[in-house]
């Protein structure tokens, strides 16, 4: 019984020097958690990507930083982080296209200031963003005159936005020429629905209802019904966000109601279900979708490749056909120059702090920043050209699930690829995606561009959205569900009592304030209409 007990003690003994020097090689080590979207791409581990091991290998190993990779879902990513901050369990690098969220934190003094840390850490930062770019993400917050660095805006390289997208295979069968306004639109729509060209499914015009902000994708055809002359530039930003009240909007949506009614519409609109949009656009039902500029032939959604091989000749070409009269324009919104908000929440020790500046300053290194955004050659892209662009770039499908990857959601601080030059983003635009939709794929940018305006923001917190700002958005998609589903003959009624109760919920306050900012010059964008 002593031998044997001796035994064990000598085995405990030898297993505690053993460990020595593993306990050792943890020690100065920190672990720094980082925010990361999960878009529900198949094969594809957000808190176990390739992208996480490049950048452990490379930055984290070197300098004794544990990175962790915490997934939020896209979609709701406002919702998560509004709760993971007021619960303190926040990640260290969190981003977010919530500016309310962030101008709230702000306002609390709930986040790191930047200022000593980009100095200190930021160069290739400061760099890559430049000062005009860095504005965005400054504010005076103790009122001594002096803009603070509370967050990092991410340089959207490619502000287009809105891209509408239509059935050329449909428009032939028609013989019809590609639709360039309301009236020919509508034309479009009735015909294809009556000569059934998706089968017993057709579905002539999609658009989604996203609960995170129900109005976004109905916006972008709905502006084209404004009366820009009754509309001045003051009630433009005071309104920004509740577009369906502005002078004319009534009557596009009006408008929605009787497509709807007729059978044109996607009847489940009000219903937020990638599985069903996803399942209905690849086997060709819909005959309009509107989404980003570049969506239908993207590499981890083709929706234009595999809808083309249940359809065999099914093709999606942008069109250019929201006309609003009283502009004679073609209104599309578009993004400023600024990405999502990059923030670091004060529950971040200093030394969390620092390590994350750091991660984000070596993420803007060039050679770092090529290999989070493409990947490996031979794996995710095939070949280069003379400008070092990467060509051939592959579909997620063609990928190994342990090299799938998410560019943007991963490289944060830069919302598109980059590639050193104006010139050389523009050329790979195109140049990712497969060489037979390229023609399509710059089309459409060109649309998007055309007509443009900058989407509103505000550089000081507007209080009200952040108290007002969920339940009005709840209060929209009950508006948009009830105003386009209704009879037509209820639709006046419906209309004005539900916009009533998005203006009794918050809108009210909302639109104030706003109009405040503006009257203080605390606001960013551009106005569409006509000076007055």
């Amino acid at each position: 019984m002593k031998k044997t007990l001796s035994l064990i003690m000598a085995l405990v003994m030898l297993l505690s020097m053993v460990s020595i020097p593993a306990f050792a090689e943890e020690e100065g080590w920190i672990t720094l958690r980082v925010e990361a979207y999960d878009r529900s791409v198949a094969g594809f581990n957000v808190e176990d990507c390739w992208q996480l091991r490049y950048a452990q290998e490379h930055f984290g190993d070197p300098n004794k930083i544990k990175l962790q990779f915490v997934a939020v879902p896209r979609w709701t990513e406002g919702d998560v982080l509004t709760t993971q901050l007021g619960g303190g369990t926040a990640p260290d690098i969190c981003m977010t296209y919530n500016g309310n969220l962030v101008n709230e934190y702000i306002t609390y003094e709930g986040l790191w200031k930047l200022d000593d840390l980009l100095d200190q850490y930021g160069a290739n930062i400061k760099a890559f963003l430049g000062e005009d770019l860095l504005k965005f993400g400054q504010q005076d917050q103790d009122g001594d005159g002096v803009k603070e660095q509370w967050f990092l805006p991410a340089r959207r390289l490619s502000v287009a936005n809105v891209g509408n997208f239509i059935r050329k295979d449909w428009l032939e069968a028609l013989k019809m020429e590609r639709p360039t306004d309301i009236a020919s639109f509508e034309a479009y729509l009735r015909a294809a629905k009556d000569a059934n060209l998706g089968g017993e499914r057709t579905i002539p015009m999609q658009f989604d209802l996203y609960e995170s902000d129900p109005l976004i994708n109905v916006t972008r055809f709905m502006d084209a019904f404004i009366d820009f002359t009754q509309v001045t530039e003051e009630d433009w930003y005071a309104y920004s966000g509740f577009h369906e009240m502005l002078p004319g909007s009534k009557e596009g949506y009006r408008w929605l109601n009787k497509l709807y009614n007729e059978g044109l519409l996607y009847e489940n609109f009000d219903i937020n279900d990638d599985t069903a949009t996803d399942s209905a656009l690849l086997n060709g039902y819909f005959g309009f979708f509107s989404m980003q500029p570049d969506q239908p032939w993207r590499t981890d959604k083709n929706y234009q490749k595999e809808m083309e091989t249940a359809v065999p000749g099914a093709e999606w070409v942008s069109v250019n056909c929201f006309y609003n009269e009283s502009l004679q324009k073609h209104l599309h919104d578009q993004y400023a120059a600024n990405g999502l908000s990059i923030i670091i929440p004060a529950t971040a020790s200093e030394e969390v702090a620092i390590a994350a500046v750091k991660y984000i300053d070596w993420m803007c290194i060039p050679e770092n920043m090529f290999a989070l955004q493409n990947g490996v050659e031979g794996i995710n892209y095939l070949a280069v050209t003379e400008d070092g662009i990467p060509t051939q770039v592959q579909n997620a499908d063609a990928v190994p699930d342990e090299h799938k990857m998410h560019a943007g959601d991963i490289c944060f601080i830069s919302n598109g690829l980059f590639y050193g030059s104006d010139e050389k983003n523009a050329a790979a635009l195109a140049l990712a995606f497969d060489e037979k939709y390229q023609a399509n794929i710059v089309e459409s940018y060109v649309h998007a561009g055309t007509d443009a305006w900058t989407q509103v923001s505000f550089s000081i917190p507007i209080q009200a959205s952040t108290d007002y700002g969920a339940m009005v958005k709840s209060k929209q998609g009950e508006f948009l569900s009830k105003v386009v589903s209704c009879k037509p003959e209820e639709f006046d009624a419906n209309y004005d009592a539900a916009v009533q109760a998005t203006m009794d919920t918050g809108a009210k306050e909302i639109i104030e304030e706003q109009r405040a900012a503006y009257q203080a010059g605390e606001f960013r964008g551009t106005f569409p209409g006509i000076a007055q």
